[in-house]
């Protein structure tokens, strides 16, 4: 029997509930502030943290994933994504319906549904699928290069296509002393193809298929050391950039270079951890949470919508205050999301008991 890899039960964990904290940002009012003072510099630095949450995602897609092949039984696998899937987007259409007081209807949600907009939070879904259909073949590229220099040039070839773009693109080298008032400039003056920017998640696969078969040797002190200058220089950098205008996304998007190197760093940091020694129960904790990730993360916007716009807005109306609120409301949010997919998770163990009960019933009179 295969041993369980906690480690990437903790990934799954951070990367979920980083998805909460950044979007703390998103339903606080975060990018509707001009950019100054200490605490927006603070802030900087938190969203240059949490914004490693996808890419955390996709990286261990590929860690774990890197081994699939071609078969029958590997497409079946999708089954258990897109029925959560869907049960997490009935949840939000009934959210909306009945608390929001919007219009749905049958049409409106099976259209939705289709297309990935029921749920708020489901472009992944629609990311994933794609990716989730090419790795077979992703794979088959990836093993078929013999040594690891020819490995390197592939990562090195898909980070120039996908992730390069973001980090120079977007400089306006044509205006004299452009620097001295960095918010002017957002994407004006190409320096590298950038069409292929969309195939980001295929660059974090790789990644982590990379980082599977040959690890990244660094001490955790050194690794957690370069994580928190990396956090401390991007969070300025997107700062200065900002500076006195709403925040400027730039070169700090999911497929920006900046969130790859934290991304890897707070991967491989997590990859060296023990989480084997750790007490049981909290090896319990972590695996359960890790196997409804997925369901978590669909619901955040439901418990969002509670924790945000039913108490934290209203009772603190000024954006910047309501940051001091993280420690209790980022923690809210999750358990309630948490509450939320472990009925879903149950439901749909009940609901795939039925249909086998019934599926054998069947068999048994056919024979």
């Amino acid at each position: 029997m295969r041993k369980r890899n906690l480690n990437a039960d903790l990934i799954r964990c951070v990367a979920v509930f980083s998805v909460l904290s950044v979007h703390f940002l998103l339903r606080t009012g975060f990018y509707g502030v001009p950019v100054e003072g200490t605490g927006m510099l603070i802030m900087c630095m938190y969203r240059s943290l949490f914004m490693v949450c996808v890419p955390l995602f996709m990286i261990l897609t590929g860690y774990l994933m890197w081994e699939k092949t071609l078969s029958r039984r590997y497409y079946k696998g999708i089954a258990k994504t897109l029925e959560i899937y869907v049960m997490a987007s009935i949840v939000c259409l009934l959210f909306k319906k009945y608390m929001l007081e919007e219009t749905v209807t049958l049409k409106s949600s099976v259209l939705g549904i289709l297309d990935f907009d029921a749920a708020n939070y489901a472009w992944y879904v629609e990311m994933y699928i794609g990716l989730f259909l090419i790795i077979p073949f992703l794979n088959l590229a990836y093993h078929g290069l013999k040594t690891q220099k020819e490995k390197r040039i592939l990562l090195l070839t898909m980070l120039f296509l996908t992730m390069l773009p973001k980090l120079v693109n977007n400089f306006d080298l044509t205006t004299p002393d452009w620097w001295l008032s960095p918010p002017v400039s957002k994407e004006y003056d190409p320096l590298v193809p950038g069409f292929f920017t969309a195939m980001y998640p295929i660059t974090y696969y790789f990644i982590g298929a990379y980082l599977r078969e040959y690890d990244w040797k660094i001490s955790r002190k050194k690794n957690a050391l370069l994580l928190i200058l990396a956090v401390a220089v991007f969070g300025t950098y997107n700062y200065y950039r900002s500076h006195g205008v709403d925040f400027i996304w730039g070169s700090n998007s999911t497929w920006g270079g900046e969130n790859l190197i934290t991304a890897v760093l707070l991967f491989t940091l997590l990859l060296h951890f023990h989480p084997d020694r750790w007490p049981k129960p909290v090896q319990k904790i972590l695996i359960y949470i890790s196997g409804i990730s997925f369901g978590v993360y669909l619901l955040s916007w439901v418990s969002d919508q509670i924790v945000y716009n039913g108490y934290l807005n209203p009772l603190v109306t000024e954006v910047k205050m309501r940051w001091k609120y993280y420690p209790a409301a980022v923690p809210a949010s999750f358990l309630l999301s948490v509450c939320g997919a472990s009925v879903l998770y149950f439901l749909r163990r009940i609901c795939g008991g039925i249909y086998r009960k019934l599926r054998d019933n069947l068999t048994k009179r056919q024979e």
